[in-house]
């Protein structure tokens, strides 16, 4: 019983040390402001929670879409580190949920 416990507390740790290095790389390393940086996290976490019972070929399309909106706003980077967020997200849903 703990060891399923210790293992669901690693996983939150993960997803939310993902969280503030992707905030934290955002806005020291690239230079986003902080508040469009929180905001876009949040929508990513709504986002994971909203879709992670979809078929898999649909978070494809979710992360080829934010890239491409990365790409043409200049802030491919910004966006990837999101795709990132919402990759551990949907894989921290998955193992939680098993």
């Amino acid at each position: 019983m703990a060891d399923t416990e210790n293992k669901k507390m690693l996983i939150i740790f993960g997803v939310i040390a993902t969280v503030l290095l992707v905030i934290l790389t955002s806005i020291l390393g690239l230079h986003v402001p902080a508040v469009p940086v929180c905001v876009i996290v949040l929508l990513e976490a709504g986002m994971v929670v909203c879709l992670h019972d979809v078929p898999i070929w649909l978070h494809g399309l979710v992360i080829a879409m934010q890239a491409a909106a990365g790409a043409v706003l200049d802030h491919f980077v910004f966006m990837l580190l999101c795709c990132v967020v919402y990759l551990v997200g949907i894989l921290a849903l998955k193992f939680l949920k098993a």
